[in-house]
């Protein structure tokens, strides 16, 4: 009996310790992912439940494969993320529209290029939601990132020549602004005025 009760004293430990792990910001940004590639921002009776799985699925991945701390993590701006929404949303069904004209246009295949962005910011945690943010929008796909000089190097359908490929390149620019100003640190906020302020990476 004691045995027993020994055994799931420790279960209960060690459930505890791995429900320790699990680190909230991280799961709800699992979570938006989860939400955009199930189409989970229409509004339709399936919605709750798309939310509701894809949170306990972050869960339970972070329970089975813990990741270290993140210092110093997000925080969160309400106001600047409700922006940071709305401008990835508007995004989505532009590049949405743009990509099924380009694909259904009649006349030779669709050119495309290969930018290589620098961002303005060291914090990985910027680097990652804005590799991921930029994948979710159609038309742009992270080929490859160079972490410790922080570039992305994007494929960008359409972008036929340089100007459009400058076009594209301060798009992303302006997407990751709104990244840092809804999730960044008062650090990383400053590391992009002071860019923004150094002219790099100005459309």
């Amino acid at each position: 009996m004691n045995d027993l009760k020994t055994r799931k004293k420790a279960g209960v430990n060690a459930l505890r310790r791995r429900l320790g792990k699990v680190q909230i910001p991280v799961a709800l940004g699992m979570t938006l992912v989860w939400m955009m590639l199930f189409k989970g921002f229409q509004l339709r009776p399936e919605t709750l439940g798309i939310a509701t799985v894809g949170f306990l699925v972050s869960v339970g991945i972070m329970m089975l494969f813990p990741l270290p701390p993140i210092s110093p993590g997000f925080r969160f701006w309400p106001l600047q993320c409700v922006r940071l929404f709305f401008y990835v949303l508007g995004k989505m069904v532009v590049s949405s529209f743009q990509v099924t004209v380009q694909v259904f246009r009649p006349g030779p295949p669709v050119k495309s290029s290969v930018v290589a962005v620098r961002l303005r910011t060291d914090a990985d945690l910027m680097l990652v939601c804005t590799a991921i943010t930029v994948t979710v929008i159609p038309g742009s796909v992270i080929i490859e990132v160079a972490q410790p000089e922080k570039i992305l190097y994007v494929h960008v359908l359409g972008a036929e020549d340089e100007e459009e490929a400058e076009k594209a390149k301060a798009s992303i620019y302006t997407l990751e602004e709104r990244i840092v100003r809804a999730l960044g640190t008062r650090e990383n906020i400053a590391d992009l005025e002071a860019a923004l302020a150094a002219g790099k990476g100005s459309a």
